[in-house]
């Protein structure tokens, strides 16, 4: 880090990810960098980043465990298809310790599954209440035309979701199911 003549604020000089697939020009540039450079992430190689793929639930609860801290896991949680070792293996037991996960059902978790957005809506939910934050801000979706089609289980966190601006409609729809 430098300090900018004349500021007490001390300005982080990040180099370029190692990454060939990132355009400096896209949306989401700033956000790998941060990323990577706070080791959310570190993309799918040593020069790849695969920007344009779904991401697969194992992914995510690993960006989630890291952003808190990398915190131990309780133990008292596991699933039939997350073998230790891994590289999601102590993030997922953190996450379904801590009641942000809780499998995709038959006792497994599907780590490689795609990540659908209604999926990510819950899970968001889920840790930004273990992180205490305040989750009571909802949005009437009825406005969406497809609506109907959020999961039961699924329909408070996507309110909150749309109502906290992290997942917003492409048109006039919500798209829960896609990835």
């Amino acid at each position: 880090s430098t300090m900018l003549p004349g500021t007490r604020s001390t300005v982080l000089i990040l180099k370029k990810p190692p990454f060939t697939d990132l355009s400096r020009t896209a949306w989401y540039y700033g956000g790998v960098v941060y990323a990577y450079h706070n080791q959310l992430m570190s993309g799918v190689s040593s020069t790849k980043f695969s920007p344009n793929s779904a991401a697969d639930r194992a992914m995510l609860v690993t960006i989630l465990h890291r952003t808190a801290g990398k915190p131990a896991a309780d133990g008292g949680v596991s699933f039939a298809d997350v073998p230790g070792g891994k590289y999601y293996s102590a993030a997922v037991s953190w996450a379904a310790g801590e009641g942000i996960v809780t499998g995709s059902g038959s006792g497994n978790f599907n780590p490689t599954g795609k990540l659908t957005r209604e999926q990510l809506a819950v899970v968001l939910y889920r840790y930004a209440q273990y992180k205490g934050r305040d989750v009571t801000q909802q949005t009437d979706l009825s406005g969406y035309r497809d609506a109907a089609q959020i999961a039961p289980y699924a329909l408070e966190a996507m309110q909150w979701a749309n109502a906290a601006g992290i997942l917003n409609g492409s048109g006039d729809a919500l798209l829960p199911g896609s990835t």
